[in-house]
């Protein structure tokens, strides 16, 4: 619900007049976003992502880092976990 208040809220960077002005606009997106939890907020954009490859990183203190690559398979309804050299 915050991030939907805060994307109702709007107005990122316009200059604002008092603060009295955020509190009350913020309050308004507040209970909108709880009653309308799915609304539409102007500001946000959905991508659909299709990944056919992920990779994840993990440092670690004596630079051994953990490298995972994830790959769908041929048929592309599963995926294949791979450890990868740092």
């Amino acid at each position: 619900a915050g991030a939907l208040a805060a994307a109702l809220v709007g107005r990122q960077s316009e200059v604002l007049a008092s603060y009295e002005e955020l509190k009350a606009s913020s309050a308004t997106a507040w209970e909108r976003a709880r009653a309308e939890p799915d609304a539409d907020a102007p500001t946000w954009t959905l991508y659909v992502l299709d990944p056919v490859e992920a990779e994840f990183f993990q440092g670690d203190a004596r630079r051994r880092h953990l490298r995972l690559r994830y790959r769908r398979d041929e048929e592309g309804d599963g995926w294949i976990k791979e450890l990868l050299w740092p």
